[in-house]
């Protein structure tokens, strides 16, 4: 495997990493962060060789927002470990752009799995639009996905066990001005409250984006267990200034 060499076959495209230092968490494991900021960069990166990047579509003023997304890990990569990212557009539903993605190690072997849905949205109004205009662009492998699972409104968590709270920096927009995914994933992570979590492994996340935060909001990130052996747990993500929901998600967890 090359560093950062993509190469795209049938329109799957295939990215080579080696996994560094700072991407590592306490455990010495790939952290979830650290995998959502990979998965995103093989994305992007496919999205500009197929002409519809969030570079590209700013010109036309428009821009693509993730929805929702479901990750599945079988295993963790360590330090220095080399890994492939295969990536491709899997269909079109309603206003979503589907996109999958699989994790291999140097055998070839799946040690994660994803699927999402993306937005199109109108970068003045800040509405949806369809993304059949990019259809021709976007060329999706129709029916092939990476998990079978279906990419669903979560429910709405009521009550809670943990609440944490944090505070919109500079350091957490992304090129659209707003909230980058992975400081929402950060924030759940954190509202989990101590449980022996160094005896745990994140086994699978899924994430409904609902809203937008910006610069400066107030941020409360609300934890619920949902199992005696807090093994499950159901999150969300509200500004606290207006109780809007910006996140929903749920987190299941295994022993390491």
């Amino acid at each position: 495997m090359n560093q950062g060499q993509p190469t795209s076959e049938l329109n799957i495209l295939e990215q080579d990493y080696i996994i560094r230092s700072y991407e590592i968490d306490a455990g010495g494991r790939l952290s979830i962060p650290s995998i959502f900021n990979l998965l995103q960069d093989a994305a992007s990166n496919h999205a500009f060789r197929l002409g519809v990047s969030v570079h590209q579509l700013l010109e036309k003023n428009y821009t693509w927002v993730l929805s929702r997304m479901m990750l599945r890990m079988k295993t963790f990569s360590a330090w220095r470990d080399p890994i492939r990212i295969r990536t491709w557009p899997s269909g079109i539903q309603t206003v979503f752009a589907l996109r999958d993605f699989e994790i291999q190690d140097t055998t070839g072997r799946t040690i994660g799995s994803a699927v999402s849905a993306w937005i199109v949205i109108d970068a003045d109004k800040r509405r949806p639009v369809r993304p059949t205009a990019f259809a021709d662009q976007i060329n999706s492998i129709e029916g092939m996905h990476a998990l079978d699972h279906s990419l669903s409104k979560l429910p709405k968590v009521e009550g809670g066990d943990h609440r944490s709270s944090f505070f919109v920096r500079y350091h957490d927009l992304d090129i659209n001005q707003h909230v980058n995914n992975v400081s929402y994933i950060e924030w759940l992570l954190e509202s989990i409250p101590d449980f022996g979590r160094e005896d745990l492994t994140l086994r699978e996340l899924e994430l409904n984006f609902l809203g937008e935060a910006f610069k400066n909001d107030r941020i409360t990130a609300v934890c619920r267990k949902d199992d005696p052996f807090g093994n499950r747990f159901s999150h969300t993500i509200v500004r606290k200034e207006d109780q809007v929901e910006l996140v929903r998600a749920r987190t299941a967890w295994s022993p390491a």
